[in-house]
């Protein structure tokens, strides 16, 4: 990995291996030579991270639109990114981060050579959801000025988590609406709706 790395850094024009965006001038070869390599190497990092997460975004915009999902992005806090979904729609919109992690994946892993996503990597460990923005979904966030909890002192439940296996099995597999067959499923999945 770090030589793949290494080889964008140094490459005559480094670009990001999946959207292509260009280095800053200002630290391309041809002006500095081989200094500054680990801000280069750096920005390989840093920038494919943020080219993930824009090809995340619209992935998840374009399925949410797709498949009528009421929900929207809220927020990203480092390699975290979060939805407001509508109740009813929450387990499809879990679905849809999956889906949209495995496409995101699968084209970094194509731009970058391979040719095999191990299911470990395609989908997320697990997708919360959750009423209220906390680091786990069970965690109660008793503190010295949240003295009861988020359960006892607000009346807000602890959160769930699922993994693909867990949401497959409670949207059947299908982003669209129940009995209402999207023009864009299967027709394997149009007659099991029907």
């Amino acid at each position: 990995m770090f030589n793949r790395l290494e080889d964008i850094a140094t490459s005559d024009l480094p670009r990001t291996p999946v959207l292509g965006c260009c280095i800053s001038k200002a630290l391309e070869p041809d002006n500095v030579g081989d200094d500054f390599m680990t801000s280069r190497i750096n920005w390989v990092v840093q920038s494919s991270a943020v080219d993930f997460l824009h090809l995340m975004l619209v992935c998840m915009r374009w399925l949410l639109d797709e498949y009528d999902i009421d929900g929207r992005f809220a927020i990203s806090i480092h390699d975290e990114v979060r939805y407001l979904v509508k109740e009813e729609d929450q387990y499809r919109a879990a679905l849809a981060l999956h889906i949209t992690n495995l496409l995101t994946r699968s084209l970094f892993a194509y731009k970058l050579g391979m040719e095999d996503l191990p299911q470990s990597v395609a989908f997320f460990s697990a997708v919360d959801i959750d009423q209220c923005l906390r680091k786990e979904v069970t965690m109660n966030c008793v503190t010295p000025s949240n003295p009861h909890g988020m359960e006892r002192g607000y009346g807000i439940p602890t959160g769930q988590a699922f993994d693909i296996m867990e949401t497959l099995k409670m949207t059947e597999g299908s982003l669209s609406k129940k009995n209402i067959p999207c023009e864009n499923d299967s027709n394997v999945e149009k007659k099991q709706a029907v």
